[in-house]
């Protein structure tokens, strides 16, 4: 249906907002997150269309001459197939669609929320530091948390429930950004190198039963009752108790690490005592801040190369060379 409606010759490609020009005229896929009928001034109705691309990024659609066959008209939560004209109206930026379907016949998960890399290219970063410790028991930890499955799970699983992070892979993607960080930072400062990279591996173990596996669908009924941190402790000590050769004092600074990754207004029961601990919060906060960061300018900037005012980052933002 989709191709007799256009008539293209080869075959459509996902669109990137961020590539619009003013007056120009594009083609290709976008997703729709939400179709609205709405009324002009002249009383006719037309499609008012949020419309997303693969990197996250929204813009407007305005479809004012819809043909009357409502089979032909795109639907929500579906990828769409247009044509139209990039337009500038009261300073914002919006296609006026001059076609517009749902393409039954475009891969769905095209436009599914995706890590920044490859998630194998991960996979092998994670196996990489892990391989780093040194620390033989801690080493052996390492190995009796990180099974294949728990390693599966994490290449499934997002890291957080909204902004960054809410992609599948997003909790892999996460950790292996913060004991990238950490690691680096253990080089700058006099601290346990190995004890900094576990604790930044197994941070934010505990979220594989906080949150839910779909992306977006929210916590877990344990999640909500217990947290990632208090899970995470368990499942770390748990591992660490059959060990009878892991030092006590190095298996407490590593809970501490768990414990003590976030402040306390965001649920950790206690602060860094230990520079290791605090390399581990550091590393973790810079890593959400500069996803956020990423992640705002990706799905707001326009074509000018500039984002929409965050009150986070307290202005508007210019979109980095990725």
């Amino acid at each position: 249906m989709a191709e007799q409606f256009f008539h293209h010759g080869t075959a459509p490609e996902p669109l990137r907002i961020r590539d619009f020009q003013v007056k120009s005229t594009i083609s290709g896929w976008l997703f729709a997150t939400e179709v609205q009928v709405r009324k002009a001034n002249n009383g006719k109705p037309f499609l008012d269309l949020t419309l997303r691309d693969q990197l996250g990024q929204e813009i407007t659609g305005r479809y004012f001459d819809p043909p009357g066959n409502e089979a032909l008209l795109p639907r929500e939560s579906t990828v769409v197939l247009l044509e139209g004209l990039v337009e500038k109206f009261n300073n914002q930026v919006y296609i006026r669609l001059l076609r517009a379907i749902t393409d039954e016949t475009a891969p769905p998960e095209l436009f599914l929320p995706a890590t920044r890399h490859p998630l194998a290219q991960l996979e092998q970063n994670l196996r990489q530091l892990i391989d780093k410790v040194y620390h033989p028991d801690l080493h052996a930890l390492l190995e009796s948390c990180f099974t294949p499955e728990v390693v599966a799970r994490f290449r499934r699983w997002p890291a957080a429930v909204r902004h960054h992070g809410t992609v599948i892979g997003g909790l892999l993607e996460h950790t292996v950004q913060v004991a990238l960080i950490a690691d680096r930072m253990t080089q700058m400062y006099p601290c346990n190198a190995d004890l900094v990279l576990a604790g930044a591996l197994l941070h934010d173990i505990g979220k594989l039963e906080e949150l839910e596996e779909q992306v977006g669908s929210g916590f877990t009924p344990d999640g909500r009752m217990f947290g990632h941190i208090v899970r995470g402790l368990q499942y770390v000590q748990e591992r660490a108790q059959q060990m009878s050769t892991l030092d006590a004092a190095i298996r407490n600074d590593l809970l501490h690490i768990i414990l003590a990754h976030h402040t306390r207004e965001y649920g950790s029961p206690v602060s860094p005592v230990s520079i290791e601990a605090l390399i581990v919060h550091l590393a973790d906060k810079a890593e959400a801040s500069l996803s956020g960061f990423i992640e705002h300018c990706e799905r707001t900037t326009g074509p000018d190369g500039w984002s929409s005012y965050s009150a986070k980052y307290g202005g508007q933002l210019r979109m980095p060379a990725l």
